[in-house]
């Protein structure tokens, strides 16, 4: 059967066409060095025997040309490079899925299991620190008394108000105080929150977590993996 296309005559004819095709896909408009070169070199066989081209402007223009030339081979390989970082990414937030992170964080997720988990930032010795927890609209449900602490304390809350009533699991507000120098103190807290999802974002924007009970949060932000 005759394969539509090649003739008889030159079998080997449509190679020549595919090469001729493929060479004009090169880019239309692109100046190369070579034809920058033939343009320089029309340039001199024409120009004024009384006023002829300084050697310094020719090599300038040159220089220049490689210049811009450079940079445009410089684009391509940070384009590349961007593309290459963004496929790390997805490798590393697909790891992340699954996993719980450590978060600056004041609000947090409580399940049965594990109840709401978090630490508490203790800039100064404290001999009286507490730990109140909130409901989503601010009612106070419970005080755990942390006492004596210093430095990274962590703390769990079990998910049991002050009467002893299991509390219904999700989104719960919490906040750390206790006296330094006679006065009382708001800490920095964090968070420990399970990561649901991971959006895989542009160069500058990086990856996205999506934490239970807490909500978009930059992987910048991420103080431990756990």
């Amino acid at each position: 059967m005759a394969i539509s296309g090649v003739g008889s005559s030159d079998p080997y004819a449509f190679l020549n066409t595919r090469a001729a095709e493929k060479t004009e896909e090169k880019e239309q408009g692109a100046l190369l060095m070579d034809d920058y070169l033939s343009l320089m070199t029309k340039q001199l066989q024409n120009q004024d025997p009384l006023e002829p081209m300084d050697n310094g402007d020719f090599l300038g223009q040159i220089a220049q040309f490689a210049t811009v030339s450079g940079i445009g081979d410089l684009n391509t390989s940070f384009d590349s490079f961007s593309k290459s970082m963004q496929s790390d990414q997805a490798l590393q937030g697909s790891a992340l899925v699954g996993h719980s992170v450590l978060v600056p964080s004041s609000i947090g997720s409580m399940t049965a299991a594990d109840g709401l988990q978090g630490r508490i930032d203790v800039v100064e010795p404290v001999t009286d620190l507490k730990v109140q927890i909130f409901t989503e609209t601010g009612a106070l449900v419970r005080t755990i008394e942390m006492g004596t602490a210093s430095g990274d304390t962590p703390f769990t809350w079990d998910g049991f108000d002050e009467q002893g009533n299991a509390l219904v699991p999700g989104t719960y507000q919490f906040k750390a105080t206790g006296t330094v120098g006679g006065e009382n103190v708001a800490f920095a807290t964090a968070t420990i929150a399970k990561v649901d999802s991971v959006l895989v974002g542009g160069a500058n924007q990086g990856l996205v977590m999506n934490l239970a009970g807490i909500g978009a949060v930059p992987f910048s932000e991420a103080q431990e993996i756990i």
